[in-house]
């Protein structure tokens, strides 16, 4: 038998407050038998807060990434409570995260080299072509 279980916190209006562990033990009985009883590890139920046997729910980290903003427990599962705008206006304020691009691989490295190689090269052929162009000018008129 599996001694303990992980269960959410909801408060009195349903919404999540923390994710729990919960030993499972057998308290004796005046009788001779016994009853599970469930103790919370290391918290306290404050004032309407009770145990849901179920995962916390996944939270959106930013726009464009799933999960809630406003969960609540509905008595099987987590459901969305922000509106449509409240959605908007907390993706204005969580924007998504600059995607690195992937670093390139050898192939492409070398590929870049060449090419930049080649361009260094052009380049340097203009600048002698126009050094050759300004000392024939220069011949021409100093002549």
């Amino acid at each position: 038998m599996n001694n303990e279980k992980h269960c959410s916190v909801i408060d009195a209006e349903g919404k999540h407050v923390t994710y729990v562990l919960v030993k499972i033990r057998d308290k004796p009985l005046e009788d001779g038998g016994t009853e599970q009883v469930e103790e919370v590890q290391n918290y306290t139920l404050k004032d309407g807060e009770q145990l849901v046997d179920a995962s916390p729910p996944s939270m959106r980290q930013h726009a464009g990434s799933t999960g809630f903003i406003s969960p609540i427990w509905d008595g099987s599962d987590w459901q969305e409570t922000a509106t449509a705008d409240e959605i908007a206006a907390w993706e204005q304020e969580h924007p998504a995260p600059e995607i690195k691009p992937a670093p390139m691989s050898n192939a492409e490295l070398e590929a870049e080299n060449k090419l930049l190689k080649a361009q260094i090269a052009a380049q340097s052929d203009r600048a002698d072509f126009v050094e050759d162009c300004i000392a024939e000018m220069a011949m021409q008129v100093y002549n």
